[in-house]
């Protein structure tokens, strides 16, 4: 049943009462919502699945060919043909490349290659990288939000920090509810929260009213024929999922599909309009969250372009982008493995490190940091 099932429609010429336009709106909003995680789950799903099977493995070839291709350097740095500045070069190279392949793709026999040229051991200098991020995400944390950080605090990866920050601020929250709890409240503080409970509890029976009467109208245990039975039992799993995820949108919608009802007799009241907006503005908020979930699932731990913005579209543009990365991971590997037939050849690795620059030592487990779910 569409949507537009549950949008009140102006009786004559009279126009939408303001309630009335803003239930339509939150209406529309969250069917266009739901449709959208719908086709977004559908179509991370099938990414996934089309990565799985077509990118990681030529993917996993390309991150062997750069392996390949940092072994010819060890081999050539142990050559006396070279210079001194050349040789640091070809480190410079190594370390870069491996300590990249070692982080990423958890290739653990270039470890000993690493450490071979680098200052510190591959493990040690990631354990420093750790702490020294996790300092400066301590400072910044503290600064924004003003939590004090326990000494033995372990926010040493994007996930542990913000597990931490949640209690922490779960924790500042309670104290300043308490503090709030043992000021002795005006008259106008105690009616304005018996007010929000008394709000709180015609917005859960607004629902629940719904709710109820499918319960009296499609409960199978007093039925007799057993396919109706069969029938009632399938309802009421619908109709109790929905009222267990405060999904008034599907409550609506079920009454009117299961009984005939309009909308337009379900919503007369101003009063209960009201109360129907707050609870469909509530799941508004809730599916907008659960889209933000969902993006941020297809990222991955390390932040950036999400999944679904890099290789989603319709079919024909998936398909497109798929191939797109297929045929550029295919002409990297081409392009490697000349490098590797070329730097082979000790001459041709001098011309090679005549125009090679050492790269600047940049704090990479920082910036990737930043780019984190934590901060998306």
């Amino acid at each position: 049943m569409s949507h537009q099932a549950l949008v009140i429609t102006p009786k004559s010429d009279k126009d939408l009462s303001k309630l009335q336009k803003q239930f339509n709106a939150n209406v529309k909003k969250i069917n266009e919502l739901k449709q959208q995680l719908e086709d977004d789950e559908a179509s991370l799903r099938l990414i996934v699945t089309r990565i799985q099977g077509e990118i990681i493995p030529i993917e996993q070839k390309h991150f062997n060919k750069i392996a390949e291709l940092v072994y010819v350097f060890d081999k050539h740095h142990d050559d006396p043909f070279f210079k001194k500045k050349e040789k640091a070069k070809m480190a410079d190279f190594i370390i870069n490349q491996s300590h990249e392949l070692i982080e990423n793709k958890g290739d653990q026999e270039l470890k000993t290659i690493y450490d071979k040229y680098a200052n510190e051991p591959f493990d040690k200098m990631d354990a420093k990288a750790e702490n020294a991020t996790a300092e400066m995400m301590k400072e910044m944390m503290s600064s924004m939000f003003g939590v004090e950080f326990d000494t033995d605090a372990d926010v040493s990866d994007p996930k542990k920090m913000q597990e931490y920050m949640e209690k922490k601020m779960q924790e500042k929250e309670a104290n300043a509810q308490a503090k709030k709890a043992n000021k002795k409240k005006t008259d106008k503080q105690i009616e304005k929260e018996e007010k929000i409970k008394e709000e709180a509890k015609n917005i859960s029976k607004a629902a629940r009213s719904i709710y109820t009467d499918l319960v009296k109208a499609f409960h199978p245990d007093r039925e007799r024929d057993e396919a109706e039975r069969d029938r009632k039992t399938e309802i009421m799993k619908r109709v109790t999922q929905a009222y267990e995820k405060d999904d008034l949108f599907e409550l609506l919608r079920l009454k009117i599909e299961l009984q005939g009802s309009d909308i337009d007799s379900l919503t007369m009241a101003d009063e209960q309009l009201k109360y129907y907006n707050k609870i469909l503005k509530e799941q508004v908020r809730e599916l907008e969250e659960n889209l933000w979930q969902l993006r941020m699932q297809s990222t991955g731990s390390t932040g950036g372009e999400d999944l679904l913005s890099r290789f989603g579209g319709d079919e024909k543009t998936m398909e497109a982008k798929i191939a797109r990365q297929v045929n550029k991971l295919k002409n990297n590997i081409k392009m490697i493995e000349q490098d590797i037939l070329s730097l082979r050849i000790r001459e041709n690795m001098r011309k090679f490190l005549k125009n090679y620059e050492i790269q600047e030592e940049l704090d990479d487990d920082f910036v990737n940091f930043l780019q984190s779910d934590f901060f998306r």
